[in-house]
């Protein structure tokens, strides 16, 4: 009988070489401006926030669970359910328009959203409540938003490569792309998941730190 041979995996082997592959701009220019639409998207809801009132943070509150007041108030499960339905929508968004031939056109405004959504909550936060509400962000939002907006902005770059393949082989560049369907439907079977995860991460930081600020 053979014995069984246990080879290190390909990316614990990049990770622990002297001369590990360097990060090549050109290779992730998508990520990068999936990034920066993110982080525009902070900006402009900072902007928004600061020159709105509380009803516009209760109106987005379904999408971007905005409203901490009542975030405060709800249970543990309706905090995980609240904010994984959050992700959800924007994953099913993104998985959509990856699945359409137009859809990369449009899918730089999913990590833009996500970052409206963040930036509307610190704006607002700021401007009612100063460093207190900064501190509440750090310590109780920032966690699990953090978690599902990498997660948007990589799947947001999937997507974007997938649309793009649909629309080379609607004008005959390429023949097949049913093993790209597969891995995609992979990918976001995994973001699915980690979503999941960056809820129960937003559940457990909400549970522990949420009691150590009082707002009125």
């Amino acid at each position: 009988m053979k014995g069984i041979v246990f080879t290190k995996p390909k990316f614990l082997k990049n990770l622990f070489r002297r001369n590990r592959p360097k990060f090549d701009i050109r290779k992730n220019a998508m990520f990068l401006l999936l990034c920066l639409f993110l982080l525009v998207g902070v900006i402009l809801g900072v902007i928004c926030a600061r020159n709105g009132d509380k009803s516009l943070i209760e109106k987005l509150d379904f999408l971007f669970l905005t409203d901490f007041e009542n975030k405060r108030n709800m249970g543990l499960f309706s905090v995980f359910s609240a904010s994984f339905a959050s992700g959800f929508l924007l994953l099913l968004a993104t998985f959509l328009l990856g699945i359409s031939s137009w859809g990369f056109f449009v899918l730089p405004a999913i990590p833009l959203f996500k970052g409206f959504g963040f930036g509307i909550s610190t704006g607002y936060m700021y401007a009612a409540y100063g460093a207190s509400g900064i501190f509440y962000n750090i310590l109780v939002v920032l966690p699990g938003a953090f978690i599902s907006a990498l997660v948007l902005v990589i799947i947001s770059k999937e997507s974007f490569r997938f649309s793009w393949d649909i629309m080379t082989s609607l004008r005959g560049y390429k023949s097949d792309i049913s093993g790209e369907f597969r891995l995609y439907i992979i990918r976001i079977f995994w973001a699915l998941i980690i979503l999941a995860g960056a809820s129960v991460v937003d559940m457990l930081f909400s549970l522990v730190f949420s009691g150590l600020f009082s707002f009125s």
